[in-house]
C-alpha cells in the first residue's frame, strides 16, 4: 500500500487493467479482513445513528467530514499538489463517488430505517450478483466456479438471516437492493475509468463529490431544515463518529485501494462475510444467541466466499487484468 502512496498522479491507459499483485497476498488479505470487519458494523452503526438522525444528514455528514480529513492528510503528508487532478480523471472520481460513496451509502440509510439490520445486510449481499450481469452486458464471462459461488453464498446468507413470518418493509427492502446495484455499477466504473495514482487523494475526493451530492439531496428533501442536533443523543453522535472515523475514512480508503489490486469479483466478498461479523457482534455489544442454524449458514457463506476467491486468486496468478474473461467469449 505505501508504494502506491508514492506514485505520481497519473492517467491510465487502460484503468481497468490494474492486476492484483501475486506478490503482495498478504496485504491483499488484511485488506480483505479489515473491509471484512469493518463494513460489518456499519448496520448496527446505521441503526444507532439513524435514532435520532436524518438518515440524508447523517450520510452528507459522514462522507464530508470523512473526505475532508483524507484531503488534509494527503495535503500536509505529500504536499497540495496531490490533490491536483487531470481533466480526463474526474468522471472516474465523480462517477464513482456519485455512484458510490452518494446513491449507495445515501439509498442504505434510507432504506434501514425500516429494515433490520441483518435483513440489510443480506439485501446487500445481492451485490456480487449485479456486478456478474454488468460483466455479462459488457461481453465478460465469469467462470461458472466463481457463478456457483456466489449463487451458494446468496444461498447460505439467506438461511443465515431469513425468518419465518418475519415482518418485511418492502419499500425499504427495495431502497436498498437499489443501493446494492447503483453500488456495483460505481465499484465497476472505479476500475474501468481513469482514477488517480494516489489512492488516497481519489479517495477523499469521492467522498466529497458523493457527499456534497447526498448534502443537496437532503436540502432538496428537507432534512436540513429539520435538524435539530440538541435532540440528537449521544448514542446516536457515537454511533455517528465511529462510522465517519472507522468505517469510512478507514473502510472505505482500503475498499478503494483493494479495487486497484485484486479483481472486482473478489474484492465484493466483504457482502457475504459482513453480515456473519454482524451476528459475532450482536453476541458479542447485545448478548444475542447463535442458533444451530445460524452456524450452518456461516459455513455455507464462508465455503462460497472461499470458492470465489480461490477463482479469482487463480485469475490473479495468470496475470489476467480484472474482470477479463480467462478464455474469449
Amino acid at each position: 500500500m505505501a508504494s502506491a502512496d508514492r506514485q505520481p498522479i497519473a492517467v491510465a491507459t487502460r484503468p481497468s487493467a490494474v492486476p492484483g499483485r501475486p506478490g503482495d497476498p498478504a496485504a491483499t488479505a488484511a485488506g480483505l479482513a479489515a473491509v471484512y470487519l469493518l463494513w460489518g458494523s456499519t448496520y448496527l452503526g446505521n441503526r444507532v445513528a439513524l435514532e435520532s438522525l436524518p438518515p440524508l444528514v447523517s450520510t452528507a455528514g459522514r462522507f464530508l467530514a470523512a473526505g475532508a480529513l483524507v484531503v488534509a492528510v494527503v495535503a500536509v503528508r505529500r504536499g497540495p499538489r496531490r490533490l491536483r487532478l487531470p481533466r480526463a480523471q474526474w468522471p472516474g472520481v465523480a462517477a464513482s463517488g456519485i455512484l458510490m460513496v452518494g446513491a449507495g451509502s445515501a439509498l442504505l440509510a434510507v432504506g434501514q430505517q425500516y429494515v433490520a439490520s441483518g435483513l440489510a445486510s443480506l439485501l446487500v449481499a445481492a451485490m456480487p450478483l449485479w456486478v456478474l450481469l454488468i460483466r455479462f452486458g459488457s461481453g465478460q464471462r465469469p467462470r461458472p466456479a466463481a457463478v456457483a459461488g456466489v449463487l451458494g453464498g446468496l444461498a447460505g446468507l439467506a438461511l443465515l438471516l431469513v425468518a419465518p413470518g418475519q415482518g418485511l418493509h418492502l419499500g425499504g427492502m427495495a431502497t436498498i437492493v437499489a443501493s446494492t446495484m447503483v453500488w456495483a455499477l460505481g465499484s465497476t466504473l472505479a476500475q474501468r475509468l481513469p482514477m488517480p495514482a494516489d489512492h488516497l487523494a481519489g479517495t477523499g475526493w469521492q467522498m466529497l463529490v458523493g457527499g456534497a451530492a447526498v448534502a443537496v439531496a437532503g436540502l432538496v428533501g428537507g432534512e436540513w431544515s429539520g435538524l435539530r442536533p440538541a435532540e440528537v443523543t449521544t448514542r446516536s453522535w457515537v454511533a455517528w463518529t465511529y462510522l465517519m472515523l472507522v468505517c469510512t475514512v478507514v473502510g472505505f480508503s482500503v475498499y478503494t485501494w483493494l479495487l486497484r489490486r485484486a479483481p472486482l469479483q473478489l474484492v465484493a466478498t466483504y457482502a457475504y462475510v459482513n453480515p456473519v461479523i454482524a451476528v459475532l457482534l450482536g453476541m458479542v455489544v447485545l448478548d444475542e444467541r447463535l442458533t444451530g442454524r445460524q452456524v450452518l449458514a456461516g459455513g455455507v457463506v464462508l465455503a462460497s466466499v472461499a470458492v470465489v476467491v480461490a477463482v479469482e486468486r487463480h485469475r490473479q496468478l495468470r496475470g489476467l487484468p480484472p474482470g477479463t474473461p480467462a478464455t474469449p467469449p
